[in-house]
């Protein structure tokens, strides 16, 4: 089972929701450390639903009678089963930055440290507007989807010491 499959399914554990309600749920309570763009969403539902793992149905109190996707039991006993096996698998770091790095070499160096001065600065962002929601997360998350927070804001403030130390070696 892919990830994007996996979280989906996770998000559905929660509640029957349509898709924007999806995106909206990524977009705001797992942004540290998970994001699916938009229009993935669709197309995992449908494999979803045609492998019997979620149900689908018609909102008819909703003006556009937005589709509601629920997880069904099999969905359910899927993803216990992949969540188990697959948090036991050996860790492998595929890090979307890490392979943009490991070839920065082919650049000069003052794009170098502009580039990182440029992803540096989207961390600090990304740690204010964390450090800003996280109270409020804390208090509506169950432990360990906080705890999920938690480790990726720490993962963010590890990037921007390490950001900080390698931009001060760039030139």
């Amino acid at each position: 089972m892919s990830l994007a499959k996996l979280a989906v399914l996770g998000v559905l554990m929660e509640k029957p929701m349509h898709g924007y309600e999806l995106k909206q749920y990524f977009e705001t309570r797992m942004p540290v450390f998970w994001m699916i763009n938009y229009g993935s969403i669709y197309p995992v539902l449908k494999k979803l639903k045609e492998e019997g793992l979620v149900a689908a149905r018609r909102e008819v109190s909703e003006p556009r009678g937005k589709i509601v996707y629920e997880i069904t039991e099999e969905g359910r006993r899927e993803f216990r089963k992949i969540l188990k096996e697959r948090i036991k698998k050996e860790v492998h770091v595929r890090d979307e930055f890490t392979l943009h790095l490991f070839f920065l070499d082919y650049l000069g160096s003052e794009e170098i440290k502009d580039l990182l001065i440029q992803k540096k600065q989207g961390n600090e962002r990304l740690l204010a507007h964390l450090t800003e929601k996280g109270e409020t997360l804390k208090k509506i998350l169950p432990r360990h989807r906080f705890s999920a927070i938690e480790r990726g804001i720490m993962h963010v403030k590890t990037e921007l010491e390490w950001l900080n130390k390698t931009i001060g070696g760039a030139v």
